[in-house]
């Protein structure tokens, strides 16, 4: 959002696109934005759109991280320790990535290592 203010005020001064990425370039390093994309940003002002924001994106919204499904991932554990992701998946009625997702990101749980041990068998000489 910074560098798309940047780009809308060298564009406001009459600066090229070029310009404005090799001074974009000197000030960000390689986290500057491309030249392609300050082109792009320097079309849309010349069209008329001065909003600096991004457009609303048709697209599935994000359902799955609601706080009331991180809610119910944190409870089904705690009633069966044996749920795998994909009997919860079924449960909750949510993707497998968003189950997994809330797990690791959400509520930071990880797999635990479970070491089975062989029983030590005696040689019949001892």
């Amino acid at each position: 959002m910074e560098q798309r203010v940047n780009i809308k005020f060298c564009f406001k001064l009459g600066k090229t696109a070029t310009e404005t990425h090799e001074m974009l370039f000197k000030v960000y390093g390689v986290d500057a934005v491309s030249k392609k994309c300050v082109f792009e940003w320097f079309k849309r002002f010349r069209d008329g759109k001065e909003d600096v924001k991004d457009e609303p994106r048709s697209g599935r919204p994000p359902t799955s991280t609601t706080p009331d499904d991180i809610e119910r991932v944190r409870r089904l554990p705690a009633d069966d320790r044996r749920l795998s992701l994909r009997m919860m998946t079924e449960e909750l009625k949510i993707s497998l990535d968003s189950v997994s997702n809330i797990i690791h990101e959400q509520l930071q749980k990880r797999k635990k290592n479970v070491y089975a041990f062989p029983t030590l068998r005696r040689s019949s000489n001892v």
